[in-house]
């Protein structure tokens, strides 16, 4: 028999209630205890010894059935590994970065480095899954909207400034995956975080009616190198040696092949319904090629936003036969979006130009092919955070200084 102290993932409210006894009441209640046979089973302390002949083995099926993971075969959080985890942050581990809706886990620094363990995160990205963190705990990211609507909601991690390129962040070939660690791993703590700390159970608390796979993680890098605009994160205020994620809430990521036309059509066509209730901010992802093109002929980043403001619109009509303008009071809509159905016949993807957010992505090849990701929910939502510095380490291994990420 082999041993193994590991960590429990799971959250505590502020109160010291485990938020799995709340799911476990949740999944019997609907009848989904098959899938987490175990839930709400496991010792109520910070620490937890497995022994079995394969350990390692025991702990993916302990917190599978648990309800601990996502699907997937999760890294053994040991002492060991969330230590090192520990040591490559900016914080201590007990410092509270806020509690994760719905149910209100404590996000300490630890419990987010657990889950960073499991998600396969090397230390280096630990300052980036802390940052994306605070940003869904933002309460205009709206949690606890995300977590539990019916919608297949996603958060998209853009990350900018000199981290990306340290941590091997894709921005390039196949950068929406699969087959990049980094991406995968930083994108899957997140959404690691929100099941274990917040009880985004599918079906117990999550009501999204189909998922989807970006619900795994998705995250990205923004291409600094071919780029022909300023960084996102500086036209955001930021300067350029700083290091950002910027968090969006995502229906889903639509492929488009072709110029501004094609995109302004689909985002028109795919325009999310409660995106425009909500005076959503969608985000585009545009190819290095066509964003050189557009560079080439005097076109900004703005510009480029304003041209697919203008272009990019849902008829009136099709919105007036929608299932959602037959559910939602006339009053309910926004002004913005009666305005522009009742003056123009059609109403714009967003409210404004600025509600775009685009990002440079994508191999470097001259084929125009893109991403739109229609926004969801409410209030509008980017929240961007600062990527915190790593301390430097003497060698007896103990902190001295920070080093910017």
């Amino acid at each position: 028999m082999e041993s193994l102290w590991v960590l429990l993932p799971t959250g505590q409210r502020a109160s010291g209630e485990w938020i799995d006894d709340t799911l476990r009441a949740r999944v019997e209640e609907k009848g989904l205890l098959a899938r987490t046979p175990r839930a709400g089973e496991f010792p109520r302390q910070r620490v937890e010894l497995i022994r079995d002949a394969d350990p390692g083995a025991a702990v993916n099926r302990l917190y599978r059935e648990r309800g601990w993971t996502d699907g997937l075969p999760i890294v053994p959080p040991t002492l060991g590994r969330v230590d090192e985890m520990l040591g490559a942050g900016p914080l201590e581990r007990h410092a509270v970065l806020g509690e994760v809706e719905p149910l209100g886990g404590v996000a300490s620094v630890e419990k987010v480095a657990v889950n960073a363990v499991m998600a396969g995160c090397d230390p280096a990205h630990f300052p980036v899954v802390l940052a994306a963190v605070q940003a869904i705990l933002d309460p205009a990211f709206n949690l606890r909207g995300v977590q539990t609507t019916d919608e297949n909601v996603a958060p998209l991690l853009i990350v900018n400034g000199p981290a990306a390129a340290r941590l091997g962040i894709n921005a390039g070939w196949g950068a929406l995956g699969p087959g990049w660690p980094a991406n995968a791993a930083i994108g899957r703590a997140v959404r690691l975080v929100m099941n274990n700390l917040g009880g985004g159970w599918p079906g117990a608390v999550s009501f999204a009616g189909l998922g989807q796979p970006g619900r795994y993680g998705l995250c990205l890098a923004e291409r600094a190198d071919v780029a022909p605009w300023p960084p996102l994160h500086v036209e955001l205020g930021y300067r350029a040696e700083q290091s950002t994620v910027t968090v969006l809430r995502a229906e889903t990521v639509i492929n488009v092949t072709g110029g501004l036309d094609e995109l302004a059509s689909v985002m028109g066509s795919a325009a999310s319904l409660f995106g425009i209730l909500h005076s959503g901010k969608a985000g585009v992802i545009l190819s290095p090629f066509t964003a050189r093109r557009l560079a080439s002929e005097g076109l900004t980043r703005a510009d480029v936003c304003r041209e697919l403001f203008a272009r990019g619109r849902l008829p009136a009509e099709t919105w007036r036969r929608s299932w959602l303008h037959a559910t939602v009071r006339a009053s309910d809509w926004p002004d913005w979006a009666r305005r522009a159905a009742e003056r123009e016949g059609s109403i714009p993807a967003v409210r404004e130009p600025e509600d775009i957010t685009l990002v440079v992505a994508g191999a470097d090849l001259p084929i125009p092919q893109h991403a739109y990701c229609p926004s969801w929910g409410h209030p509008p939502c980017r929240v961007t955070r600062e990527i915190g510095p790593r301390p430097t380490r003497n060698a007896e291994g103990a902190a001295e200084s920070a080093a910017p990420a």
